[in-house]
């Protein structure tokens, strides 16, 4: 890229579930030119826990762990607002009320800085009441990268940019399989095609950030609490399975039994909250 102008141009791309090991085990000739010509970290990014796209994107944008911005989960139930949180929440219902949560295009919009959030994970609610110039009601993966990719140069001051993909194959078809090839092939391909509009439209005076929310693996055996009758359903208030985790609320009189049947599922660990070791940041 050429030197940036006075007040410098930035895109945020985040590429979900893109494993760290993509770019050596497929011909990906565009991304690693960033790789490459550019700035990288040197030990890659670690994600926060729980590896979840609508906590690590919440992460990202604010550089906080989940246990201070508050979003521990894809979808979860907010005892204190007495309601369900998800990355499809369209309404505002005071889950952004904390003033120390500040997402970065919060930040450039209260400095003035012209500023569009394209499908990222709640772009579209109000923090403390404030809202980017530009942002999308909702993700739509209706709409393709290259079109997205068209409409985010058209803006530019500074872009945060959210794609499903590669997750959405991984989570389907498994990370080393041909559909995650294939898109990671085509993606490659789309970035070639932004750094053309780039070089075109824009001089080619843009910074570009491209990064992920968390990496993939493969899944040998799924374990289901409830119908592989480890755990009595009518024991929680309520739950919550994805993934790798488990999260439960047990009923008045009944953590230790709850605590007892999940420790008896094969090769899982369970914690109770208040002893959630300190490293996960979690609690």
């Amino acid at each position: 890229m050429q030197q940036s102008s006075k007040i410098p141009r930035l895109l945020i791309i985040s590429l979900d579930g893109f494993r760290h090991n993509y770019l050596h085990e497929h011909n990906l000739p565009t991304l690693n030119r960033f790789r490459n010509e550019g700035v990288q970290a040197k030990h890659g990014m670690q994600p926060t826990f729980p590896t979840m796209t609508f906590p690590n994107h919440i992460s990202i944008a604010t550089g906080m762990y989940q246990e201070d911005h508050g979003v521990v989960y894809n979808i979860f139930y907010d005892r204190l607002l007495n309601i369900t949180i998800g990355m499809s929440n369209d309404r505002d219902n005071r889950q952004w009320s904390n003033p120390k949560v500040e997402p970065l295009w919060i930040t450039a919009t209260k400095q003035k800085v012209k500023c569009a959030v394209l499908f990222w994970p709640a772009c579209q609610n109000k923090f403390n009441g404030i809202r980017p110039l530009i942002y999308s009601w909702s993700y739509t993966d209706d709409i393709p990268f290259r079109e997205k990719i068209d409409n985010a140069i058209s803006y530019f001051r500074e872009i945060n940019f959210y794609l499903s993909e590669p997750d959405k194959q991984g989570h389907t078809y498994g990370p080393d399989s041909p559909k995650v090839r294939d898109t990671l092939i085509r993606l490659d391909g789309d970035i070639e095609y932004l750094l053309y509009k780039v070089k075109c439209e824009l001089n080619d005076d843009l910074n570009i950030i491209i990064l992920s929310d968390h990496g993939m693996t493969k899944v040998k055996k799924v374990i289901r609490p409830f119908v592989d009758k480890y755990l009595n359903k009518k024991s929680v208030e309520t739950s919550i399975l994805s993934g790798a985790l488990f999260n439960v609320m047990p009923r008045t009189g009944l953590t230790e039994t709850v605590y007892n049947s999940l420790r008896n599922i094969p090769n899982v660990t369970v914690f109770k909250r208040n002893e959630i070791p300190e490293r996960f940041r979690y609690s």
